[in-house]
């Protein structure tokens, strides 16, 4: 078996269950921590320790089902490849030939998703913050704290010394946050932070990355902001956003606040069970672009191959002309010379004849010698004497 290798949940899962780990991790050249590492993250159980001692001793052992695909989980695993690999599996020209695209289908719909997604999360509750702040806003805490510690300790502060959370606006920005993150985690996703002013924010749903923002709702949401330090909004009010995978990076869907108790802290379990549910309908778009793609790169494949065909039917044809060109170039300077040779020994026996008659006034020795120079220089160019004529079927001279 190959060391790297593409299969989908269900073949890892008979695999895992059809021998020890250690065993099948080395056909793929990982460790049995590896291999368990790669069924973790899809989701797929394995057989618990002493499962094979017990069946070696002939004793009944239960094989644990294979739980559904999760939220934008990836039901293609490449084993020995990277992250990418293991969600965008793309294959190869030649298997794209070999066997027709198919669409994927999905049991579930996606409000059976969304509803599975908010029966297991079921509330969203506001940590006390910071307190109990995640550990990805928790970084951010800390470098403020050291800005404010080294302003205090500065009779001329920086302006990039200045802490950036502690206005009430990015206050409550990070409280927000902090409730999705720590909803999010304990439901398994893995929240991220680029930037230390919590600019780009992304939720790792399985194996789909998904790109959210949370900023003023006077700013146009954007996919991968260019915040500046100090924004320049007109309003305090704040709109959650959750954006299309893709190139275009529209806005899927959207949180504002509203009026009196009509605030984004109402909606924090309508954005988390969004969220998750958002990494499943891209992990979706991403197999029908994938699809789509085969379809369209098949569809070029072949007319590749009957370009090529062609091109190299139209060279054969262009090739065997040239061929009938030469043979027929080849057989009429035969015929040429030909009758060049019969001309050459007509001529020889007119000069013998006449000589013969004395009107030649020359010595035998000298007619003879001319005889045989001419009669060579027509056997020379005689195709048929030389066997050269022969030649005008291969049109060439070998």
């Amino acid at each position: 078996m190959s060391k790297n290798k593409t299969l989908s949940r269900k073949e890892l899962y008979d695999l895992i269950w059809s021998e020890p780990m250690k065993t099948l991790a080395e056909q793929f050249g990982l460790s049995d921590v590896g291999m368990a590492k790669v069924c973790k993250r899809s989701n797929i159980p394995k057989p618990p320790r002493g499962f094979w001692a017990k069946l070696a001793a002939g004793k009944n052992v239960r094989r644990q089902g294979l739980p559904d695909r999760g939220p934008g989980m990836s039901d293609v695993i490449t084993i020995g490849g990277s992250q990418y690999d293991l969600h965008f599996y793309r294959r190869m020209d030649d298997e794209i030939l070999a066997v027709d695209p198919t669409p994927h289908f999905f049991d579930v719909s996606i409000e059976e998703v969304r509803a599975k997604v908010k029966a297991h999360i079921k509330s969203v509750t506001m940590p006390v913050f910071p307190k109990r702040a995640h550990r990805a806003i928790r970084k951010l805490l800390e470098k403020d704290e050291e800005k404010r510690k080294k302003r205090l300790a500065s009779p001329y502060p920086y302006l990039f010394d200045k802490p950036l959370f502690d206005n009430s606006f990015e206050k409550r920005r990070l409280k927000i946050l902090n409730a999705v993150f720590t909803a999010l985690e304990k439901a398994g996703m893995k929240p991220n932070i680029r930037g230390g002013d919590a600019s780009e924010l992304s939720v790792q749903v399985n194996d789909t990355r998904v790109e959210i923002s949370l900023e003023s709702a006077s700013v146009t949401p954007e996919r991968y902001p260019r915040r500046p330090s100090n924004p320049q909004r007109t309003t305090d009010d704040l709109r959650f956003s959750v954006f299309c995978g893709g190139v275009t990076g529209d806005v899927r869907r959207s949180w504002v606040d509203g009026k009196g108790d009509n605030r984004l802290e109402k909606y924090l379990l309508e954005i988390v069970v969004s969220i998750i549910v958002a990494g499943e309908e891209q992990y979706r778009e991403i197999c029908q672009w994938c699809y789509e793609r085969e379809v369209e790169r098949k569809k070029d494949l072949i007319a590749e191959i009957q370009k090529q065909k062609a091109e190299a039917g139209q060279k054969e044809r262009e090739r065997q002309a040239a061929l009938d060109k030469a043979r027929m170039d080849r057989l009429l300077s035969d015929a040429d010379a030909m009758r060049k040779a019969t001309d050459i020994r007509q001529y020889v026996e007119s000069v013998l004849t006449l000589w013969g008659r004395g009107k030649v006034d020359i010595s035998s020795e000298e007619i003879m010698l001319w005889k045989n120079w001419a009669s060579a220089q027509a056997d020379q160019i005689d195709p048929v004497r030389s066997g050269q004529f022969l030649k005008s079927l291969k049109g060439n001279d070998t």
